[in-house]
């Protein structure tokens, strides 16, 4: 992290390690989900450095790129993963060529050259944008009859020449792959209208880039809105192929997302980011983009699942960090995670019952916050709170509208910017029953002391930590 995006990601250096601030740690453990599905990505870019002379093969254990073997080979797993994030950093996606079949042959006759200024590594998808997949061109062969093939290394097929085809008289292209060498290949293709061909630059990822998520609240300071300008980041992690689908809507009730298995966009300046890293069966879910400014509700839809999928939802703003967890989402059932604009606040309600684990990470001037409230039950129809006001050191799980009895475990993490000391509280079994709401006063805590008090319906305790 700190290689890609500089000190800023750190809250503070711990005898050389780099303590995140929690909205960093959340976009780490998100991309290492989407990384699951696949590294085609991560690989062709990878190879392309060396092929280029950017990255040296003895530097990875190897005399040659051929002798470079993965398994527990650190270094060479490291820069692979470090590519492969490449594809969503601004950068990137601004030096992305998209065209149609033919313009992408043209672009690509006029950089596989000597000395060109930058090289690309291919993307492609199916037509509805599943399966994702990256490989590396290296030559355009033109075969007569305006058919012309991408002469291409497909990590998947080691020491072949692979090849996507163009017919230049159509504009279209087709491939046959897998994405993943354990299922069958399956095809691709497409053609002037679909947008599924593109070619993705290899140099503007080997800087540093500025993360977009590094604003801060100032302490006792109640703002109610979002912070600073930058896209808030939406993660969906599940089953692969059987998952649920996200509709996200903002407080005009516009939508970004899927409506009976398609996707929408009615949010302006709101958008998908898809990842190539899957099996060409995978249907992984999109990023979400949104703007800034506004309050979202995200519903995570599981009408057309076949089974239970676990899922977890993450959500990324420039001074906060949130995720639910835990989600055994069921076929037919939704589960809807509302936010504040300044993610000081998380209300969760399912239509069956769940006990999801809601997390809030908060990034103030001096000290940020990560608060994890788990097993936060709901009967269905059921709805749970999960509040982090910015003006007062008060943690509340309000469940007067759970329908459910609670037995909540929470676990607090300070991590101290100039003290550069991170301290923990965990404490399991806390009883709320139904319609209670649960109160810590961490405000002891937070100056030093070892106790929390505790209040469930007025009722007060103080608990130490177990």
């Amino acid at each position: 992290m700190r290689i890609l995006f500089g000190d800023e990601v750190c809250a503070f250096d711990q005898g050389g390690t780099c303590v995140l601030i929690p909205q960093a740690r959340r976009w780490m453990l998100s991309q290492n989900n989407d990384m699951n599905g696949g590294h085609c990505y991560g690989m062709s870019v990878t190879s392309l450095l060396l092929h280029m002379g950017a990255l040296q093969p003895e530097n990875f254990g190897g005399d040659a790129t051929a002798d470079l073997r993965f398994p527990g080979n650190k270094a060479m797993q490291e820069m692979i993963a470090r590519q492969f994030v490449g594809q969503s950093m601004q950068a990137v996606r601004d030096g992305q060529v998209q065209g149609t079949p033919n313009q992408i042959v043209d672009k690509l006759i006029g950089v596989l050259k000597p000395g060109a200024a930058e090289t690309y590594s291919l993307g492609f998808y199916k037509r509805d944008r599943t399966g994702g997949h990256e490989v590396t061109p290296f030559a355009i062969e033109d075969k007569g009859d305006g058919m012309k093939s991408i002469l291409i290394y497909d990590n998947n097929y080691l020491n072949e020449i692979r090849h996507v085809d163009v017919d230049t008289t159509r504009n279209t292209w087709t491939y046959t792959t897998a994405a993943d060498p354990r299922h069958a290949a399956e095809n691709y293709d497409g053609d002037a209208g679909t947008g599924t061909l593109e070619l993705d630059p290899t140099t503007p990822a080997q800087k540093q880039h500025p993360f977009p998520h590094t604003a801060h609240h100032i302490k006792g300071n109640k703002t109610g809105a979002s912070t600073g300008g930058s896209p808030i980041t939406v993660f969906l992690n599940g089953d692969p192929i059987d998952h649920g689908h996200l509709l996200i809507t903002d407080d005009h009730e516009r939508r970004i997302g899927f409506v009976g298995g398609k996707r929408v966009n009615e949010i302006p300046g709101a958008r998908f980011v898809d990842i190539k890293a899957n099996d060409s069966a995978y249907r992984s879910e999109p990023t979400y983009e949104l703007p800034p400014g506004a309050q979202y509700s995200v519903t995570v839809d599981g009408t057309e699942l076949n089974k239970t999928d676990p899922t977890s939802v993450s959500i990324i703003g420039d001074a906060y960090e949130i995720s639910a967890s835990s989600i055994n989402l069921t076929p037919n059932s939704k589960s809807t995670i509302k936010v504040s604009g300044d993610g000081s606040k998380v209300t969760y309600n399912s239509t069956d019952a769940q006990k999801p684990d809601i997390e809030i990470g908060e990034s103030y001037d001096s000290t940020d916050y990560t608060f994890i409230a788990s097993k936060t039950a709901v009967g269905a129809g059921g709805e749970v709170s999960v509040s982090l006001p910015l003006d007062h050191n008060v943690f509340t799980v309000d469940g007067s509208k759970s329908g459910a009895d609670e037995a909540i475990g929470v676990r607090i993490i300070r991590d101290d910017k100039s003290k550069k000391e991170t301290r923990e509280f965990t404490y399991d079994g806390i009883n709320v029953a139904k319609g209670g709401t649960a109160e810590l006063n961490f405000d002891d805590w937070d100056k030093g002391g070892k106790s929390i008090d505790l209040a469930v319906n007025g009722e007060k305790v103080r608990l130490a930590a177990n």
